[in-house]
């Protein structure tokens, strides 16, 4: 499956600041991932999908291997764990999958490259980012290429076969991975790369970005304070 078949048509928060989404997503994700409290974790899940619901096929498409990974958390239940600490931890990725998705994922790379380096981020950090994400997509691309190929070539033969044929297309397309890279690297540097890209987007903060930051501090503000009264043994009155 080809990444760009999962991108979002839409962005909900189109216009907002790239630095103040990269902050916020910061925030959010990390008040989810502390949030001890169900209805909270399942409120974050509810104001997620409704921002994403013109999106929603798109989202529950990203959510599947997300939760696929997420029942692997359910088998020390039939070894006697609690339930209630299973779901808690279920309901955190599920809340930092959506938050992330709503934050980042519409942005384009160089937005997103861009608000790193804004942000001071270490210039090596960004470049491998941008760098990975470029090859993500040459890795995809090549293997469904031979996976088509191969698909068309195919006369029989039982399902060793096939695995075998499998294992060669994944082993060549990372061995074919590391020779672009190797080659890309020499080409970068000969050409005077010094390890940082330049940023290619203009920002402009304004009155919305500081409201939605200061929304998505008062979320972990929030979160970290339940968090500490969770560990401390303190009840509400």
């Amino acid at each position: 499956m080809y990444l760009d078949r999962l991108e979002f048509a839409s962005d909900p928060l189109r216009g907002f600041d790239g630095r103040c989404r990269v902050l916020a997503a910061t925030a959010v994700i990390s008040a989810a991932v502390i949030t001890v409290n169900i209805v909270l974790l399942c409120g974050m899940i509810a104001i997620s999908l409704a921002l994403l619901c013109r999106e929603i096929r798109v989202t529950a498409l990203r959510l599947v291997p997300v939760n696929m990974m997420t029942l692997l958390l359910w088998v020390p239940v039939l070894a006697g764990a609690s339930p209630g600490n299973m779901a808690i931890y279920t309901l955190r990725i599920n809340a930092a999958a959506l938050f992330y998705m709503l934050f980042l994922c519409p942005l384009r790379v160089s937005v997103l490259a861009s608000a790193m380096t804004a942000l001071h981020a270490p210039e090596k950090l960004t470049a491998l980012f941008v760098l990975t994400w470029r090859y993500i997509f040459l890795l995809y691309g090549g293997i469904a290429a031979s996976l088509a190929s191969m698909r068309q070539r195919q006369r029989g033969g039982g399902h060793l076969r096939r695995w075998r044929s499998l294992a060669a297309v994944f082993s060549t397309a990372i061995v074919r991975a590391v020779f672009r890279a190797e080659q890309v690297s020499r080409a970068m540097i000969n050409r005077g790369f010094d390890g940082a890209f330049p940023p290619t987007a203009v920002f402009s903060w304004r009155l919305r970005d500081s409201l939605l930051l200061a929304g998505s501090m008062a979320v972990l503000l929030s979160a970290a304070a339940l968090f500490v009264f969770s560990r401390s043994g303190a009840r509400f009155p």
